[in-house]
């Protein structure tokens, strides 16, 4: 795939128009709950939750304290309607008839996985023509995806879609700053942040198989951007840089609604850049 490509599918998520031509192209279709959260609405959320940060911290707000609060918490905090105290402090598990605590139950963005990828190899198909350099990328990704598992289920994410966007997030933001790579714990903030948005009844009835193809979506572009990078780097490439950075940037203006020359993800989580 081009980097010129790559563009083109980063605009091609940036709206709902796009989204269909998107699933043409992959023979997947984005008509779930996923599509309808992953809009402009979660990110405004988002970045209203960087600006509510902001003005927390200077009531005395603590990172640790401002990482455990949602949006919601904070713009209660400064509404008045909450208590203006060090928020994010986890609820108590609620307790059964006999006394015991009953377990947490998994987040709607989490899914049980197939023991096949379901969208990889569609996504392989579609980027490039020659079977060879198909086979060659569909192996890249799946590499990618299992390195990418195995961090994610020890920072608590595992084949979970949240963790999947807050990875395409981070290489979009690895690339778009060349080379300079994303805090490892504000990364993971922000993989909480996107959890506690998107645990709702409709992502609950999102089937595994829908969750499973959006996820791989999420983790195959994230390590191809970051691959091709990172080859483009070891090269000198400075063209091919410089077109996967316009990627970048088209995938978090676009798509995720973030102004890359804005934010900063810092161990805080996500910043205003200063």
């Amino acid at each position: 795939m081009t980097a010129a490509r790559l563009i083109a599918v980063c605009c091609l998520l940036s709206s709902s128009p796009a989204l269909a031509q998107y699933r043409s192209a992959y023979g997947y279709t984005f008509n779930n709950p996923i599509s309808a959260s992953v809009n402009t609405m979660l990110w405004n959320k988002i970045n209203a939750g960087l600006t509510y940060r902001s003005m927390l911290k200077k009531r005395g707000y603590t990172d640790a304290q401002l990482g455990k609060m949602s949006t919601e918490q904070m713009l209660a905090v400064l509404q008045g309607k909450a208590a203006a105290s060090p928020g994010g402090a986890a609820r108590p598990a609620a307790a059964s008839p006999g006394g015991a605590a009953r377990p947490a139950a998994a987040p709607a963005t989490r899914f049980q996985p197939a023991r096949r990828s379901l969208l990889l190899p569609a996504m392989t198909k579609s980027m490039l023509k020659d079977p060879k350099q198909q086979r060659a990328l569909l192996e890249v990704l799946e590499k990618g995806v299992q390195e990418y598992e195995v961090n994610a289920k020890k920072s608590g994410f595992p084949h979970d879609v949240a963790g999947a966007m807050a990875f395409f997030i981070g290489a979009s933001y690895l690339v778009y700053n060349q080379g300079r790579s994303p805090d490892d714990k504000g990364l993971d903030l922000v993989a909480g942040a996107l959890q506690r948005t998107l645990d709702t009844p409709e992502m609950g009835r999102v089937s595994a198989a829908d969750k499973q193809r959006f996820y791989e979506l999420m983790v195959g572009l994230g390590t191809y951007l970051a691959v091709a990078y990172q080859q483009a780097a070891s090269k000198g490439d400075k063209a091919q840089a410089a077109e996967l950075r316009d990627a970048a940037g088209a995938a978090l203006k676009g798509f995720l609604k973030i102004d890359p020359d804005k934010v900063r993800i810092t161990a805080a989580g996500l910043e205003l850049a200063k």
